[in-house]
């Protein structure tokens, strides 16, 4: 009898563990990982290493390749979104998206994006981004000129635990909100975020690579030799861990 009591508890258990676990939406609809841009090797590795991050810090990753909604965002902690890397294969984001998203964060909702540089590969007022960003004071505009491989470093705040080196080869200007990161070359600002009153929080990069989870520990800064570039940055896990930990912090 004893044993099928403690039988039932640790099934109990793992259950309430499973239902209280915060889940993030890893957005795929709106033509991540679709380009041919760079080799498919380069998004290989992009999944496995957020599920890795999942398992470390105990949350869920659900992936997303439908329209998003309220509905959809009703039972999720955090929505990531990456950037298309290519006009080709992007996926605007549609009115109902733009104003679901606005009032997931007004709801107390955390949002990442990131926004790739460039624009032949994102056609920013298509993408239509900052109809979401500027409801909360953020602005994406164009390309800054840097030099390939320059690298960027984030800034100690309520996000990142210390200064991080992070992978950077060209950017969008970030306008607006709280700066979280910043270029090595020229000092602009790389991404920004806003924390509401209400626990809404919402983060906004001009440059993907991070969230690519790119950079290497031994990475040769401002040497640029096309996909072949050993790339700067080697704190992408670690940024993407504490950028995730606060964005599930309520």
């Amino acid at each position: 009898m004893k044993r099928k009591l403690l039988s039932i508890l640790i099934i109990v258990a793992f259950a309430l563990g499973a239902l209280a676990q915060k889940r993030v939406m890893f957005d795929l609809s709106h033509g991540q990982f679709k380009d041919v841009f760079v080799e498919p090797s380069y998004y290989d590795y992009v999944i496995p290493g957020y599920e890795e991050i999942a398992n470390r810090e105990n949350f869920t990753i659900v992936k997303n390749y439908a329209e998003i909604t309220s509905e959809s965002l009703r039972e999720i902690d955090v929505l990531l979104v990456l950037s298309p890397l290519a006009k080709s294969t992007q996926k605007d984001f549609t009115v109902d998206e733009k104003e679901a998203i606005v009032e997931y964060i007004k709801k107390g909702g955390s949002v990442i994006l990131f926004i790739d540089e460039e624009e032949y590969r994102v056609n920013l007022t298509k993408y239509g981004v900052n109809d979401i960003t500027s409801k909360f004071g953020i602005e994406v505009k164009g390309d800054f000129e840097a030099p390939g491989n320059c690298g960027a470093v984030t800034f100690v705040n309520e996000i990142f635990s210390q200064r991080l080196e992070i992978p950077c080869s060209g950017q969008r200007s970030i306008v607006g909100g709280i700066p979280a990161s910043v270029c090595l070359e020229g000092g602009y600002q790389l991404s920004s975020y806003v924390h509401l009153k209400n626990g809404g929080k919402l983060y906004v990069a001009g440059e993907t690579m991070v969230a690519l989870l790119m950079g290497l520990p031994d990475g040769d800064r401002n040497e640029h030799h096309g996909m072949q570039t050993r790339w700067w940055g080697k704190d992408s896990r670690q940024y993407m861990s504490e950028l995730l930990q606060w964005a599930l912090k309520k």
